[in-house]
């Protein structure tokens, strides 16, 4: 639990920096960068920091593939336009662990939709992107998918971040 208030207190305060700004451009083109920007900000530092964990994990395991790098960018970009903040985030969050048959009922309340949905609402952004990246966007929280590494990455990277 410890992690998750950390989490919080890093999306609270912290900013993109530039060496963050030119991270992002190295690997996102112009228009996915304008998409990017949309994200809250919270959503921006979280986007970067699974990325570049992702960056590091996948030298590691001589894995590292650019499409990977910019799937973790843009993983979360189906979140824009739905009324996301660090609050109703950290609520959402909190009473999926706590209460989430409550949650799962009201899918119907755009936030909560949002919540369950974004990989999939997040392809209605990003229609000129490679497949694979797609794929990894797509599948970023279907943890029954062991055989992909790379695909294991992201996931790992976003849930530690």
């Amino acid at each position: 639990m410890f992690y998750r208030v950390r989490q919080f207190i890093t999306a609270a305060f912290k900013r993109l920096t530039k060496e963050d700004i030119n991270f992002i451009n190295q690997y996102l083109n112009s228009y996915e960068v304008q998409i990017f920007k949309k994200l809250p900000r919270y959503c921006q530092v979280h986007s970067v920091k699974v990325a570049k964990d992702a960056l590091d994990e996948s030298l590691k395991k001589n894995l590292y593939d650019i499409a990977l790098i910019k799937a973790c960018l843009l993983h979360d970009i189906g979140k824009i336009n739905c009324g996301f903040n660090i609050f109703t985030n950290s609520i959402i969050v909190i009473i999926e662990k706590l209460l989430p048959s409550l949650l799962k009922r009201n899918k119907k309340i755009k936030i909560v939709n949002t919540y369950y949905n974004h990989p999939e609402i997040a392809l209605n952004y990003i229609k000129d992107v490679d497949s694979y990246v797609k794929y990894l966007i797509l599948n970023h929280h279907n943890y029954s998918l062991k055989e992909d590494e790379r695909l294991n990455i992201l996931q790992k990277c976003d849930c530690k971040n």
